[in-house]
């Protein structure tokens, strides 16, 4: 499985989603504008509608999370840093600590897991998530959302949670990350799936943002949450795409080793990686370096066609948005307590 155009245009077509590209998206969000949009996200689902939610002053609110499987990989990092961008244009922003997933779908020891959620803590809020304006919790312990996890179950079934395995389970069968789709995994989607259905009891319009692997989690969340009798059009999705791997790998994953570079790695490793990236990917969206330059907070619609060009053409500009990605980079990963 490869993570290119040709994957995003039959994402697209299979589920009906809209495509966020250039006169092709007529809304803007918290001051984004569709070609801003469009280097942070892939496509998604009903975000239409919470834009408009949210220029009329109705609740409304962002969520996302992260799995607690090792430290940060890049695909990780930029997930937080879109939430901490929509933070920074005024949206209300969750941020959740997959410790209770960790725990169920990698078996992870929960002495591990709550040493990861310690860190990852420590991380986020050093990436610049202001806590004190948005949410940032574990799953451990919001009894809350457990119960409605709990709820939610009697209108979920084994058939929904097989259809909504991520696209990328075969690699990770391949990898030897799981053999199948067990018990411990089904209540971890449940758990996620509550964490959004939570907010959307709560009387918010909620948006969900996640990596286009993963578009499926919002669809169970909307089908349990219809057939529960609440407001699943306000449950909306938008979607990133895939930071590539190393080694030809579709995705930078911290379940797959060597597939690209981690909060772990020393600086020098980093800088030696990312320098000799031969970046010959013929397309944009096979481009590691390109597309971990679009995620950049700082990076708008205008940066990155320029960046674009550049790589196309092979320019000194290219060379100098490669070295300030690195030091970029390192900057970033320096958050991470060792």
């Amino acid at each position: 499985m490869k993570f290119d155009t040709a994957y995003y245009e039959s994402v697209i077509d299979q589920h009906r989603y809209e495509r966020l590209g250039l006169g092709a998206i007529d809304f803007a969000l918290a001051g984004m504008s569709p070609d801003d949009l469009r280097t942070k996200w892939v496509c998604h689902t009903g975000a239409r509608g919470f834009a408009e939610a949210v220029a009329d002053g109705r609740p409304a609110i962002v969520t996302t999370g992260v799995g607690l499987g090792g430290p940060p990989h890049a695909g990780t990092l930029f997930q937080l840093l879109r939430a901490i961008k929509l933070q920074q244009c005024g949206l209300d922003v969750q941020i959740v600590l997959g410790d209770l997933d960790s725990y169920n779908a990698r078996r992870t020891p929960l002495d591990s897991v709550r040493k990861l959620a310690d860190q990852y803590e420590e991380f986020v809020l050093g990436l610049g998530f202001d806590a004190k304006r948005g949410v940032l919790r574990r799953q451990e312990g919001e009894t809350d959302v457990l119960a409605t996890a709990f709820l939610l179950s009697r209108h979920l079934d084994d058939d929904d949670f097989h259809w909504a395995e991520e696209d990328l389970a075969g690699l990770y069968r391949n990898h030897g990350v799981f053999d199948r789709l067990n018990y411990g995994m089904k209540q971890a989607t449940l758990l996620m799936a509550a964490d959004f259905v939570h907010l959307l009891r709560e009387g918010r319009h909620v948006l969900v943002s996640l990596g286009v692997d993963e578009h499926k989690y919002v669809a169970l969340a909307r089908r349990g949450a219809e057939r529960w009798g609440l407001p699943a059009d306000r449950l909306s999705g938008i979607y990133t795409k895939m930071i590539p791997g190393l080694g030809g790998l579709p995705k930078m994953s911290k379940s797959i080793p060597g597939s690209g570079i981690d909060a772990s790695m020393c600086a020098e490793d980093i800088r030696a990686l990312l320098k000799t990236d031969t970046d010959t990917a013929p397309t944009d969206d096979g481009s590691a370096l390109l597309q971990m330059y679009a995620c950049l907070p700082e990076v708008d619609g205008r940066a990155y066609d320029r960046a674009s060009a550049a790589r196309r053409d092979g320019s000194p500009e290219w060379r100098t948005v490669r070295e300030q990605l690195v030091e970029r980079m390192l900057s970033l990963f320096s958050h991470w307590p060792k």
